[in-house]
């Protein structure tokens, strides 16, 4: 048997987590983050801007995503079940006897069994906790499935970056390899030089090909995910690539307090912390299985000249189960949902700091290769050619910078897709990304 201050300890620790919860709604929409540098900053960064474009694909992709409308049905199905719970659990009994015998008599009676432990308000206090779990999943469930499109379309888009710097590489290096025959035909260049400039374009045949296979990839990823087989990925990646990337930067003064109730607020910790409430409710249900619920009933009728009156009452005897198993069950569960709501606060804390470190790392990553190199490695791989043709620069030192310099650039792309894939991620985790998903309200009349 689970003894009483065990459950107590247990309920005192999340306690401490719901009343940081229900005391943090105004400040939520500050989430932790490293210090950045302001200048930057301030010279780039203007803020939150939502794409109008891709926030209305976002929403209809979303809401009609089966796992988004699978979490809809559970929230209606809650709702019924809410309304089932709020109704009388016992209904009266009506009853007619009729004999013939040497004396004829005839009886109506009405029997009703009162609900003297109030089950039925435990029970509808329980299915409310349960529909506002569901409600909470089904919006935490939309913020997921969002990330999963904006993570998706980030990959496409990067996959598709690096797909025409392959394409642009093997033109290049097969370029390179024609050149360096037609100078190895007229002397200028060793056969070791040309097997050089012929590895070399094989090597960027490869990558063309790996690189064509990634981006088929992430296009059937989208294709998988949003069932559309007939949307211009394209166009919407360009979409993405015109979102600022906003900075998360807070104080360190109040960075702990901010993140702690970032998490509380999310739809995540709310839809536990309400099935903990609904299994604490749960508790008072079973137990009410076990109160005396005595039934009343009155019964009229007439046997000859004579009228007849009954009043009856009956009350059970709790003595071969009195349901103190049941109860112990439930007490079990809500010390299992209070240790999981722990668990999932820590999981969500956690997951909101690193993702607020790595986006700021990314980001600042990106701005800073943007003020630096960004716009000199084009000019840098057609001067290598030039320097190359004009033999002011030899073949294996043109080879080898060109392929650096390809790299870098490839880098540099793959930076940006990390960037977008931990904005995405950094977006659910502290809850910025219900300014791309408004909030909805079912319509439905339970």
């Amino acid at each position: 048997m689970i003894t009483k201050p065990c459950c107590k300890r247990n309920l005192a620790v999340t306690c401490l987590i719901i009343s940081g919860f229900f005391c943090s709604t105004l400040q939520a929409e500050n989430a932790g983050s490293i210090p950045q540098n302001k200048a930057r900053s301030n010279a780039i960064n203007t803020g939150q801007v939502v794409n109008v474009k891709l926030k209305r694909w976002l929403n209809t992709s979303v809401n009609e995503h089966p796992t988004v409308l699978a979490a809809k049905a559970a929230v209606d199905s809650a709702a019924y079940q809410l309304i089932a719970a709020d109704k009388a659990l016992y209904n009266p009994d009506l009853e007619f006897d009729v004999e013939t015998a040497e004396t004829d008599s005839a009886s109506i009676g009405l029997s009703q069994t009162i609900d003297w432990g109030d089950t039925r308000g435990a029970k509808t206090k329980m299915a409310g906790s349960r529909k506002s779990a569901a409600s909470f999943t089904f919006e935490a469930t939309r913020w997921e499935v969002a990330e999963e499109f904006l993570s998706g379309l980030s990959r496409f888009n990067t996959s598709r970056a690096l797909k025409e710097l392959a394409e642009q590489g093997n033109a290049l290096m097969k370029r390179s390899s024609k050149l360096a025959k037609q100078r190895y035909d007229a002397g200028d260049l060793s056969k070791v030089e040309v097997d050089l400039a012929n590895l070399t374009y094989a090597q960027a045949r490869f990558k063309r090909a790996d690189a064509i296979s990634q981006h088929a990839r992430a296009v059937q990823g989208l294709i998988s995910l949003s069932g559309d087989v007939n949307a211009d990925w394209s166009k919407l990646a360009s979409e993405l690539s015109r979102v600022k990337m906003p900075d998360p930067v807070v104080s360190n003064a109040n960075k702990s307090q901010e993140i702690e109730k970032t998490v509380q607020q999310l739809p995540q910790m709310r839809s536990i912390l309400s099935r903990v409430k609904s299994a604490q409710e749960n508790i008072k249900v079973q137990a009410g299985q076990g109160s005396v619920n005595p039934t009343v009933a009155f019964r009229v009728g007439k046997e000859e000249q004579d009228t007849l009156l009954g009043l009856n009452l009956s009350i059970p005897l709790q003595v071969r189960n009195n349901f103190q198993a049941e109860v112990n069950a439930a007490n079990a569960e809500m010390i299992q949902a209070e240790s999981e709501s722990i668990a999932a606060y820590r999981k969500l804390k956690s997951r909101l700091e690193v993702s607020v470190v790595s986006y700021s790392l990314s980001r600042e990553a990106w701005l800073a290769w943007q003020q630096s190199g960004a716009d000199t490695l084009n000019e840098q791989i057609k001067l290598l050619e030039r320097l190359w043709k004009a033999g002011e620069l030899n073949t294996t030192d043109y080879l080898i910078q060109l392929n650096q310099a390809l790299e870098t650039k490839a880098s540099a792309i793959e930076q940006r897709g990390r960037m977008w894939t931990d904005w995405s991620a950094w977006l659910t985790a502290s809850g910025k990304v219900q300014q791309w998903l408004p909030i909805t309200t079912n319509k439905r009349e339970y």
